[in-house]
């Protein structure tokens, strides 16, 4: 398992979103992807999910480049900018919807269903997604992302209008999956990071500004007033306080 970025620039307009970014991240586990709002972290996602392109550089999933798509995305899964269930299908008929769209085999889709919708508490499968709390509509489009198993997950701030409890659920479902699975995680909870991550990467206007251990991360730029720890590395890299 292996997504790697070489060279990754982006630009919307003047803005440049993304300037030149490389990683290669290898193996199981969680890579937290940090940053301010603005930072470049969305626009990383959505080019490794083939939602937007590059204007230069390439991106990597299994040394597949992205631009070989179908082949590149065949074993990865994305929640990517906050999407929405329809709301006119049922929580059932959305999840099938998915299931069918990514050509699982019906058994196989049924199963995980059934799986799922205990895993993440969800709602009465018979329910209109439009009828759902956003919590829910949440726990339903990771349900969704969820459901072909994939050995690479791109998560965009998971856990964005869930509860504590219902956080507490996903945090659960993370820390079993990162046994088995890469996950590199976009979240701006710091102790969600902290309680979850292996490894992580800081970007701030499009750069990246840091990237390693959550301990050598921490050890190397936490210091300064007040407690030390990932939050006060995050502050003195975004600030330029190092």
């Amino acid at each position: 398992m292996e997504i790697k970025a070489v060279n990754l620039t982006k630009r919307f307009g003047n803005n440049t979103a993304l300037n030149s970014i490389n990683f290669d991240i290898k193996g199981k586990g969680i890579v937290g992807y940090l940053g301010p709002n603005g930072a470049g972290k969305t626009t990383t996602f959505k080019i490794f999910s083939n939602l937007i392109r590059a204007d230069s550089g390439d991106a990597f999933i299994n040394g597949i480049n992205i631009k070989n798509y179908k082949m590149a995305l065949e074993n990865v899964s994305a929640l990517v900018d906050e999407p929405e269930p329809y709301d006119e299908m049922t929580i059932h008929e959305f999840l099938e919807f998915i299931g069918n769209i990514r050509g699982m085999d019906q058994k196989l889709l049924d199963n995980r269903i059934e799986e799922l919708g205990k895993e993440l508490r969800l709602e009465d499968f018979s329910k209109k997604c439009g009828q759902l709390s956003k919590g829910n509509r949440q726990r339903v489009v990771i349900a969704a992302v969820l459901l072909p198993d994939t050995d690479i997950l791109l998560l965009d701030e998971p856990t964005s209008g869930l509860d504590p409890a219902e956080t507490y659920d996903i945090k659960k479902l993370l820390k079993k999956l990162k046994r088995t699975k890469l996950i590199i995680l976009s979240s701006h909870l710091l102790d969600e990071i902290k309680e979850l991550c292996d490894y992580v990467i800081l970007l701030d206007r499009g750069k990246i500004i840091a990237q390693g251990s959550v301990k050598s991360i921490i050890k190397k730029f936490g210091k300064g007033k007040g407690e030390k720890g990932l939050e006060r590395a995050y502050i003195n890299l975004v600030r330029g306080k190092t």
